[in-house]
């Protein structure tokens, strides 16, 4: 029997007893001993408790034997009551029942928060991701807290860490640290977001963590509302069957339509999809963006390989919990004082340490790098790149005592048709032998997953890659794509060989098998010690493992899905500009690395001779220098230094021409990509 049924079962029959015993003791003293009913009552009372003042007492000795009935009688019904009572009010149920309660006053206050549908493996990288977060951010402020306390404590005992001085500290530290977070525990994105899953043992675990969680099925339109639907900004919906998402998505959007207040259907529909089919029905049915966690792993995984300094700066400003820096969106309302004024007016780099690296027009056009004479209109979205202390001062700056979130209302997302690229020249399997011969400085690409096939598919056969193949569907179908492939097995050190390992500039790994992937990392890391090597973990704890094998990225699929789920619900623009300008065959542009060796001609010249923009149309997001900072959006006086690596935006039509300019040589790209990387886990 259910246990809080059970409970109340016994509670109603404590109560009907104690009602029973009561009555009938009034009853027997006035009938037996005469009493009068306010003394029957006060007998019967302090009868059954046990009290007995003697002041009123049974004196015949049918009332006495009456007595002893009713005090045996009326004890263990008492008892027994408190029992039930203790078991109903102390139950497991109870306190979850509370905790709902709880949890629904939480949530009845809630605005512009967000709502997550599902569990598994994506919603629980996402949720961990979002720990992450709230952990580092609490970091950040102790360490804050520490340094205002080194300095006050230095005007009073000086630079020197005496024992005095350290104990002191460390006291008024923590004090200031309690009553910072008691008076001003401050919020993060954890505080604005609600879960609802069918999973309770996986609910039960989020309530721990001090998570909002609503226990049930996301298809309702009723547990779409408790989980306050009407007042949130956005919902992501990541469960585990396409169908139950498309289902949900739609219930959303129905819910959505049928609200009264018309200020809340801008509310952002975020998807998650595991069919290679399902991207066009989700935007159909009301989604406003469709994320499939294995295309946007392979994306991923190109970024890291093809371009690794490109893919460090953006990882540098969206999904590194240390950095300082980070990039916001910032909306140009009809009462911006930054209405009608050109960028450079603003002077952001002087007053807010800020870059703008993108632009979003209202019809949707994105603008990379805009230029300081740009004039900003209504419905414009400014993507700026700040350090966190600035953000508040820059929103406020840019729109003073209101909000600067973006009005996504009707923004829709195209999903375009990602057919492979084909070459006009093919290959049979010995051609394809004889051309990788002569190949150097490429990029050598092997795996069996869903991922290796996402990032293949968006790879233009004509460049110089080598794919490594032990699947005989998969080898004739890229070769008839004019793909140079090797079939056999890429743990073989004779297969590696053959793809020119040992003269490539890069290697990707995705293979199912963790063995495979494993010795194929090994091989190749002996074969060569200036080789990047990028690879992908279907668990975390093959992180380190590939890592120690020689891998020098490693990929967790399921860790970026949900970092790009969070990215392109809260900050859609950044999303979208990022899809825009990395490598989009689309809009036709490209972000490129350029490093500035000892042979570039663009050492010691400032960015604004090279005139960039009016000879490629390309414009500057960043520069990586020697010491690893970067600098956003720099300033045309900027003089290129050697060992600078350029992080340029630029149509593809002229990204070669560009590249052989800025390096100066015929060799397009540095002798290894590895010494400019950072080792790190995605």
């Amino acid at each position: 029997m259910d246990s809080l049924a059970d409970s109340r079962r016994q509670l109603r029959i404590a109560l009907i007893a104690i009602a029973i015993v009561i009555p009938l003791g009034i009853f027997g003293f006035m009938v037996i001993e005469k009493f009068s009913f306010l003394d029957a009552l006060w007998t019967t009372i302090i009868t059954i408790s046990t009290i007995g003042y003697g002041d009123i007492y049974a004196e015949t000795s049918v009332g006495r034997v009456f007595t002893i009935l009713l005090v045996i009688f009326g004890l263990s019904t008492f008892a027994y009551g408190l029992q039930a009572v203790f078991s109903f009010f102390v139950s497991q149920e109870v306190r979850d029942l509370r905790r709902v309660r709880q949890t629904e006053r939480k949530i009845a206050k809630l605005r512009g928060h967000y709502i997550i549908c599902g569990e598994g493996e994506l919603v629980d990288k996402t949720i961990g991701y979002l720990l992450d977060l709230s952990e580092m951010r609490r970091e950040h402020q102790d360490q804050q807290i520490l340094g205002r306390v080194n300095a006050n404590l230095g005007h009073y005992f000086g630079a020197n860490e005496t024992g005095i001085r350290a104990w002191i500290k460390k006291v008024v530290s923590r004090i200031e640290m309690l009553f910072l977070r008691i008076l001003n525990p401050g919020e993060t994105l954890l505080d604005l977001i609600v879960v609802i899953t069918t999973d309770h043992s996986y609910a039960q675990h989020l309530r721990s963590e001090n998570l909002l969680v609503v226990e049930g099925d996301a298809t309702n339109h009723e547990t779409l509302l408790n989980a306050g639907l009407e007042h949130a900004q956005a919902i992501v919906v990541m469960l585990g069957s396409d169908t139950q998402t498309l289902l949900t998505v739609l219930t959303a959007n129905s819910s959505i339509d049928r609200m009264e207040d018309h200020e809340h259907a801008d509310i952002y529909i975020t998807a998650a999809t595991f069919g290679d089919d399902m991207n066009e029905k989700m935007l159909r049915v009301g989604a406003d963006n469709v994320i499939a966690p294995f295309d946007v792993a392979g994306q991923f995984l190109n970024n890291a390989t093809l371009r690794p300094a490109v893919n460090d700066f953006f990882n540098h400003i969206l999904f590194n919990e240390k950095t300082s820096e980070q990039i916001v969106q910032l909306f140009i309302y009809a009462d911006s004082p930054w209405l009608g004024k050109r960028i450079g007016q603003l002077e952001l780099h002087e007053k807010h340490h800020t870059g703008i690296i993108g632009l979003r027009e209202a019809d949707g056009t994105y603008l990379y790098a805009p230029n300081a004479d740009y004039i900003l209109t209504e419905g414009d979205i400014l993507l700026a790149v700040t350090p966190g202390p600035y953000i508040p001062p820059l929103q406020e700056a840019c729109r003073p005592g209101k909000s600067t979130r973006p009005v996504i209302n009707k923004w829709r997302h195209e999903i375009f048709d990602d057919a492979p690229q084909k070459s006009e020249q093919t290959y049979s399997l010995m051609e394809a032998e004889e051309a990788i011969k002569q190949m150097s400085q490429h990029f050598v690409i092997c795996g069996n997953d869903r991922v290796i096939n996402n990032s293949i598919r968006k790879l233009s056969p004509d460049r110089p890659f080598v794919i490594i193949s032990n699947s005989n569907e998969m080898t004739s179908r890229l070769l008839k794509l004019g793909f140079r492939v090797i079939h056999g097995d890429p743990t073989q050190e004779e297969t590696l060989l053959k793809a020119g390992v040992d003269r490539a500039l890069a290697l990707m790994v995705s293979i199912t098998q963790n063995a495979d992937s494993v010795l194929t990392i090994l091989n190749a890391r002996l074969l060569s010690s200036t080789l990047l090597i990028t690879a992908t973990a279907p668990t975390d704890e093959m992180l380190p493992k590939l890592h120690q094998a020689g891998a020098d990225r490693v990929v967790s699929p399921f860790r970026i899905a949900a970092q790009f789920v969070l990215l392109a619900t809260t900050r859609p623009a950044v999303s979208d500009f990022m899809q825009h300008v990395i490598f989009n065959y689309h809009s036709g542009l490209e972000t490129t690395e350029l490093y500035m060796q000892d042979n570039s001609p663009w050492i010691g010249k400032s960015l604004e001779e090279l005139l960039l923009e009016r000879i490629f149309r390309a414009g500057i997001l960043g520069i990586r220098q020697a010491n690893g900072q970067y600098i956003y959006s720099p300033q045309g006086t900027y003089v290129i230094k050697e060992n600078d690596i350029l992080i340029i935006t630029v149509p593809m039509i002229n990204s070669d021409e560009l590249r052989s300019i800025a390096h100066g040589t015929e060799n397009k790209l540095p002798t290894t990509l590895r010494r400019k990387s950072i080792l790190r886990n995605y």
